[in-house]
């Protein structure tokens, strides 16, 4: 039986970028998006299944993984991706509303994908999971408050789960992408020009991050891989 991957968020950006480098080793992908069509676009090119999901509800997350498991045979890897980026405003004016919904999606997201793939994961002998951070859930970023505290958050459930399931077969670690060129990020050019590389990064450079955590890192778990250019490498003051 070929292995499954389940991705969220993967009918567009890095997401449908790492069901489309999935698929090419071989892994049977189902591809899960808010956005059926854009869903089944990606699902169609990689001979996967496409699912409807948002994220922020864990009754349809858990049907959609029901769904990966009736339709492949079981689950041994995903990719948690699917996030919102909220808006722009420093955090004493920041709109409640949006920040609770950016911890709804980002973090509530993470965490109820975590819950319904583990069971399937261990049902199966083991697996992994990659959760998509940020550098942003490494660092402070001005006038983004929400987003910076659900990839901090993030980052902490990638860590507890990876320590928890760990002796079970279960590795966790997360990516933390600097800017990446997707429809999320049009007209940052000025804070590319800020990465070491002088560019941002194309989707697929962060899709074979996410496919070495997945299948090529056995010994990696915990792990919170910074694909940013060298944007978070230089020690402030002494650079």
């Amino acid at each position: 039986m070929s292995r499954v991957a389940f991705v969220t968020g993967g009918g567009r950006g890095i997401g449908a970028a790492t069901a489309r480098r999935i698929a090419r080793a071989g892994v049977a992908v189902v591809v899960a998006d808010r956005d059926l069509d854009a869903a089944r676009a990606v699902a169609d090119e990689v001979g996967g299944l496409a699912v409807r999901v948002d994220v922020s509800r864990p009754d349809q997350v858990a049907a959609a993984v029901e769904q990966a498991v009736a339709w492949g045979g079981g689950l041994h890897l995903a990719y948690n991706n699917a996030g919102v980026t909220g808006v722009r405003a420093e955090l004493a004016d920041y709109p409640d509303d949006v920040f609770w919904r950016v911890q709804q999606v980002n973090v509530g997201g993470v965490l109820a994908c975590m819950r319904a793939e583990i069971p399937h994961l261990l049902a199966a002998g083991g697996g992994a999971i990659v959760n998509a951070a940020s550098g942003a859930g490494l660092r402070g970023v001005p006038r983004s408050s929400a987003y910076v505290a659900s990839k901090h958050a993030i980052v902490g459930l990638t860590r507890t789960a990876a320590v928890e399931y760990a002796v079970r077969g279960v590795r966790v670690n997360a990516v933390a992408p600097g800017l990446v060129r997707t429809g999320l990020v049009d007209g940052l050019d000025d804070f590319a020009a800020a990465h070491p590389t002088g560019r941002a990064a194309e989707p697929e450079e962060v899709a074979e991050a996410v496919w070495w955590l997945l299948d090529r890192a056995p010994f990696v778990t915990g792990a919170v891989l910074p694909v940013d250019g060298g944007l978070l490498a230089p020690v402030p003051g002494l650079s």
